[in-house]
């Protein structure tokens, strides 16, 4: 037995009988202030990424009534200038048997004035599974659009039956891009021995779509990788995913879940490929399921669902009607070691307000509102000092050791920290209830939400061997 879809009449009916509770959220003063975030109840991963004919589309995950009714859609926003935001109805309905407990995440591609939309139904049986080799289906489901707004009826392309017979009921996530003039897709996978993988499958039509290979290193990492995604910038490619079981390696791997990234040597054509070592993308608390795409202008840029699941952390916005939300959109490049890096979209310099600058030998204090810029550019590179940001949290670098200290917030968040043999930038993005931290550039980043007063807010830089210059930006 499975649960009944769930049609849009349905969706404006529930949305109707609670407009007080969507009223009262918006005027939370937790709410982000240049974040994309639910309008009301949950929202995670971000899903197909694209621009259309100038408009940038972000769908998302998104569970309006949660925790009341738990039927997952694909909520809709769209920009022009990722400054502003315009909210639409749910773009993907749970409204078919093939997806009737959410249409799971999933990616966009471009083609003949056409958006595909690949992503994954889910259907949750009810009764005694372990819903991971049995009692669910994992449906790739094919819908696609003309302008990004109105969608075509879906199409089942895959079920479980389809994939490789080692894998477990666990395979999802579709990303879809063109090689060799062929089409080819790789979703994340767990195979019955709780192996993590990205499958990849060959197409012709974008309909028909065969087995190719997997891509996994030589010794098992985590049981489950999740939100694959694949980029080429120059002649490097790279293959993102969020990898479930890696056990902590000192520094390495503190959430309950990773996120990174692999290079990848491969020509889409025979059997043999080889994976670079793994790189975290975020250091941070709150970042998991990033999803990247190429816009007009080019630029390959990501979007990352500032959560990580089953994290333990306490969320107060929940109790106020909405929880969680997306990243700032970040610009990805391969920086001179050959690094994939993230920087701040260029668009974001126009939240600036006010400006203060000085120099950091003669130190830091000012008091601040929760949402600024914060830039730090260290001529030599810091010996040491440390940092103390808004009410609770530290930011201090010491032995060549960056840390983040969050345990005076409250929330469940402690310490995170990073080995860098030269610290010499620093970017911080502070908003009502989340920090963004690039280091160096965007070689590293940390992310996380904070839940303090907002309240007498201080940024003041403690005694410390640092030379360089501060800029400061209201936002």
């Amino acid at each position: 037995m499975v649960k009944s879809p769930m049609k849009k009449e349905a969706y404006r009916k529930h949305f109707q009988e609670r407009k007080e509770w969507y009223d009262r959220v918006q005027k939370d003063p937790m709410r982000l202030q240049y974040h994309i975030q639910p309008p009301m109840g949950w929202l995670n991963d971000p899903n197909g990424l694209c621009q259309k004919d100038g408009i940038y589309h972000i769908y998302f995950q998104y569970c309006p009534f949660y925790p009341e009714l738990g039927s997952i859609f694909w909520g809709h926003m769209t920009t022009k200038d990722f400054i502003h935001y315009d909210e639409h109805e749910p773009a993907v309905y749970p409204d078919t048997q093939w997806d009737c407990n959410g249409p799971y995440s999933g990616s966009a591609y471009q083609e003949n004035e056409t958006i595909y939309f690949f992503y994954t139904g889910n259907v949750r049986y009810e009764g005694s599974y372990n819903y991971v080799t049995d009692g669910r289906e994992q449906n790739t489901i094919l819908v696609t659009s003309r302008d990004g707004f109105t969608f075509s009826e879906k199409q089942l392309l895959m079920k479980n039956e389809d994939y490789p017979a080692d894998m477990s009921r666990h395979v999802r996530d579709p990303q879809v891009f063109r090689e060799n003039d062929r089409y080819f897709m790789i979703q994340g996978a767990r195979s019955v021995k709780d192996e993590g993988s990205i499958l990849l499958f060959e197409s012709e039509d974008l309909i028909h779509w065969s087995y190719k290979l997997r891509f996994q290193p030589e010794k098992p990492f985590g049981y489950m990788w999740e939100c694959p995604n694949y980029l080429k910038i120059g002649d490097r490619r790279f293959l993102f995913t969020c990898p479930q079981g890696v056990p902590r390696d000192g520094f390495e791997f503190a959430n309950v879940y990773q996120c990174g990234w692999f290079s990848l040597d491969y020509d889409f054509k025979g059997e043999n490929y080889v994976l670079g070592a793994f790189h975290s993308l975020d250091r941070g608390f709150d970042f998991y399921a990033p999803q990247v795409f190429q816009d007009e202008a080019g630029r390959w840029i990501l979007f990352g669902w500032m959560a990580v699941p089953d994290a333990g952390y306490e969320e107060p916005t929940l109790a106020r009607g909405w929880i969680h939300a997306l990243t700032i959109p970040r610009e990805l490049y391969v920086n001179d070691a050959g690094l994939l890096c993230q920087r701040p979209l260029k668009e974001l310099k126009r939240l600036r307000k006010e400006k203060a600058s000085g120099k950091l030998s003669e130190g830091l204090k000012r008091w601040t509102s929760p949402c600024f810029e914060l830039k730090f550019l260290m001529e030599e590179g810091a010996e040491d000092f440390e940092l103390h940001l808004r009410e609770s949290v530290v930011l201090a670098y010491k032995d060549r050791v960056l840390k983040l200290d969050m345990t005076g917030c409250g929330s469940g968040r402690t310490v995170r920290r990073l080995k860098t043999e030269k610290l010499w930038k620093l970017q911080i993005f502070s908003d009502t209830s989340s920090l963004e931290i690039f280091v160096n550039d965007g070689a590293d980043v940390f992310t996380s939400r904070i839940y303090d007063s907002m309240e007498n807010l201080q940024i003041r830089m403690a005694e410390g061997k640092i030379q360089g210059t501060w800029e400061y930006y209201s936002l």
